[in-house]
């Protein structure tokens, strides 16, 4: 049996062969289709479909070829039908916007690189494979760890995001702060409050230039601390912040993160003061949330960008404190802290955790090379600062205006208004006759 017989015996096409070309009508398979599932019992409506179609040249018909345009149609048409496709969809637009040229090649900064196809980038495991040849920089594996140190985190003016340790002795000794302090406590911040480590800027960049996060259960995460490759995990990292873990999902407390979107803002209406305050704004907020708010930022919520508003899972953060309150539950310090790295490293933030992060590095190291201590390599070191939270003026609460009564009037002030109608009416009659 010939191929096109071939075709038309097992797939029921309907093949024609001419002088013009070869034409494959589906017609057959299509009654076959509606015959497997019963359609052809259904009560029929009027529709233009034809049952019995024979294969004819159109002598009006064009040219099959698809040209670059068509192609760019069916490509959206995929990526609004197959969300995964996205990725071959952008990388596909970027090569339309600047087409390759044949005989050389065209980087792609990271630094300009989308989203998916940087996240995509920091996903894969770099230490896999051994010490590229071509880094001239021997602090990085490869030349794509270099690209990220130089082009996305040496240009912050900052460096890292700004933090301080908190004098919890005068948050203790002040009124002030005495329902601040407490819910503190409550939620297990004493220790990364009164954490004080001095950091290296350089080191904490490479950290995040190098890092790599591992999708297992302990959190295992490797990064490279000037030439050497080191490995943690998230249970190390919170022995060295004073926070060890315990086995069970729910056994280190409750959590920001566990929703793939953050929650809405207006989640915030109650911490504010009352006739004050825009939910999502960091001013006017009640004075105990005010506190909590800055506690958060120089601790596991450090910002260097815009401080007036409350963005991501900040917002999480105050809404689960403001519904835990009260219930002797602790919080998953190190769980909201290990979300923020990785979405710091994705989403090419600024650096934060710079003190903690210096602990754990100077922890690791130990363990790791304890034939060379880390102090005797130069360092450009940081001071991390105490900050002792101030005092703050708030607004007062705009009081509602207490409803008009309205009940219905007695019969005493009844007659009252009666006889003021009847003299006002006896009055201006004897004005007008005088």
């Amino acid at each position: 049996m010939s191929m096109m017989g071939e075709m038309k015996f097992f797939l029921g096409f309907e093949i024609k062969q001419l002088r013009e070309g070869t034409f494959i009508n589906q017609a057959k398979y299509l009654q076959d289709m509606l015959k497997r599932f019963k359609m052809t019992e259904m009560k029929g409506v009027a529709t233009p479909m034809v049952t019995k179609c024979h294969l004819a040249l159109d002598p009006n018909g064009g040219s099959k070829k698809r040209g670059k345009a068509h192609v760019d149609e069916i490509e959206e048409e995929l990526e609004q039908t197959r969300p995964s496709k996205l990725i071959a969809r952008q990388q596909a637009a970027q090569r339309h916007k600047s087409p390759v040229v044949r005989g050389k090649n065209i980087h792609v900064s990271v630094k300009n690189m989308l989203y998916l196809e940087y996240k995509e980038l920091r996903d894969m495991n770099p230490y896999l494979t051994p010490r590229s040849n071509r880094v001239g920089d021997k602090r990085f594996h490869n030349k794509t760890q270099e690209e990220i140190f130089y082009e996305v985190y040496v240009p912050f003016k900052k460096g890292v995001a700004p933090q301080h340790a908190i004098d919890t002795g005068k948050m203790a000794a002040s009124r002030y702060f005495e329902e601040a302090y407490a819910m503190c406590g409550e939620f297990g911040l004493y220790p990364i409050m009164e954490l004080n480590k001095d950091y290296d800027i350089g080191l904490i960049q490479q950290f995040y230039a190098t890092v790599h996060f591992e999708q297992d259960e302990a959190r295992t995460f490797r990064w490279m601390t000037h030439e050497r490759l080191l490995e943690s995990n998230l249970a190390k990292f919170g022995s060295a912040l004073g926070y060890p873990r315990y086995p069970g999902v729910d056994a280190n407390g409750w959590r920001c993160h566990d929703s793939s979107f953050s929650q809405t803002r207006e989640v915030l209406e109650h911490l504010y003061i009352k006739g004050w305050g825009i939910p999502g704004k960091s001013a006017d907020l009640l004075p105990t949330w005010d506190i909590m708010l800055r506690v958060y930022r120089k601790t596991i919520g450090p910002k260097g960008g815009n401080l007036d508003e409350l963005h991501l899972y900040e917002v999480d953060l105050m809404a689960n404190s403001f519904a835990k309150k009260g219930t002797g539950e602790r919080l998953d310090v190190m769980d909201y802290i290990y979300h923020e790295m990785w979405s710091c490293v994705m989403e090419k933030k600024l650096p934060s955790f710079a003190p903690y992060i210096m602990k754990l590095i100077e922890d690791t190291w130990v363990d790791t090379c304890e034939s060379t201590l880390l102090h005797s390599i130069p360092l450009n070191i940081t001071s991390h600062e105490v900050k002792v939270l101030r005092t703050k003026r708030h607004n007062s609460p705009i009081e509602d205006v207490p409803p008009m009564d309205e009940k219905p009037p007695s019969w005493a002030s009844k007659l009252a208004r009666r006889m003021r109608q009847i003299f006002c009416l006896t009055s201006a009659v004897n004005h007008h006759q005088y």
